[in-house]
């Protein structure tokens, strides 16, 4: 049997929704940063032309990715809450798991308010304006990026620091 020493698996369960938080809140960030580069006045014009293939691709190639993560975090976040709950039910961290959890899995609320637009684009159904569609999905997405994965993320922070001090 592997030495705890050398590899302690429930280490690795305590930090692994921390460590996947951090990948999806890295991407929307990054979604953010490259997705906005199209919605710039000096390539709108180009941008609609190129939108609907792009996000196509951009949308079927990576969602399912998302998900995995986010599912990842909300899988393994909820677990902490229940394993070994006793040597660090005192120090609340179970609740601060629970939240990030919650406020991950919050992320998917969203979904209707963007899934429709993303559709427009790709059946280019736009009339030519598939920037001002992107303009609103990027509203509704950095919205979702500083209340819900920005949250869900200090959660999972607060409760992997307070389990560590357990």
């Amino acid at each position: 049997m592997a030495s705890r020493q050398f590899f302690d698996p429930v280490v690795l369960l305590r930090v692994a929704p921390l460590i996947t938080s951090s990948a999806t809140l890295s991407y929307c960030w990054a979604q953010n940063a490259f997705i906005s580069i199209f919605t710039r006045p000096r390539n709108r014009d180009k941008s609609n032309a190129l939108l609907p293939t792009y996000i196509e691709e951009w949308f079927y190639g990576y969602t399912g990715q998302l998900i995995a993560a986010y599912t990842t975090t909300i899988l393994t976040a909820g677990v902490n809450c229940y394993y070994r709950r006793q040597p660090f039910a005192a120090s609340d961290s179970a609740k601060w798991y629970a939240a990030g959890a919650v406020f991950s899995a919050a992320h998917f609320a969203f979904v209707p308010a963007v899934a429709w637009k993303f559709t427009t684009i790709i059946k280019d159904e736009t009339k030519g304006n598939s920037v001002r569609v992107l303009d609103d999905w990027l509203k509704v997405h950095r919205i979702r990026s500083l209340t819900v994965d920005i949250i869900s993320w200090a959660c999972i922070l607060v409760g992997v620091l307070r389990a560590v001090d357990a």
